[in-house]
């Protein structure tokens, strides 16, 4: 699997999210830097870097889509952040805003065995509530 930086990471997930999950939708670069945050020059250089790394198609002046690959690296992405999400949220109890902006950092740096732990963890005690919120249990 090639490696990506936490930022091309964020770049591909928004696409993913822009692109609602496809790879036939088309995400002009401008609908791109403005979700970002970035200059339009910026968010085409992030996918001059993600084209070259084979996880999306750039056709010049119409925008990016997602290749086959690329959808399988935004959507695995996808998912560890709104796992670790909930783990913030539901189970440590934290704001679901400060929750959200905790998992940006935390995702793109957590080892596979914390991670595993943590969706192991949520799958195990799906019911949620209090019982299963270490907060409540002391």
């Amino acid at each position: 699997m090639v490696k990506l930086s936490p930022a091309m990471e964020d770049y591909l997930k928004r696409i993913y999210n822009l692109s609602g999950r496809s790879t036939e939708k088309l995400v002009h670069v401008s609908e791109l830097a403005s979700q970002m945050g970035v200059s339009k020059a910026c968010a085409s250089r992030a996918t001059n870097t993600l084209s070259e790394k084979g996880l999306i198609q750039k056709s010049k002046y119409q925008g990016v889509t997602l290749t086959q690959e690329g959808k399988k690296r935004a959507s695995t992405l996808f998912r560890r952040h709104n796992i670790i999400t909930r783990f913030f949220s539901e189970v440590l109890l934290v704001d679901p805003i400060i929750a959200e902006k905790d998992a940006c950092r935390v995702e793109h740096d957590i080892s596979a065995e914390s991670y595993r732990s943590i969706r192991q963890y949520l799958n195990s005690n799906k019911s949620g509530g209090s019982n299963s919120n270490p907060k409540h249990s002391a």
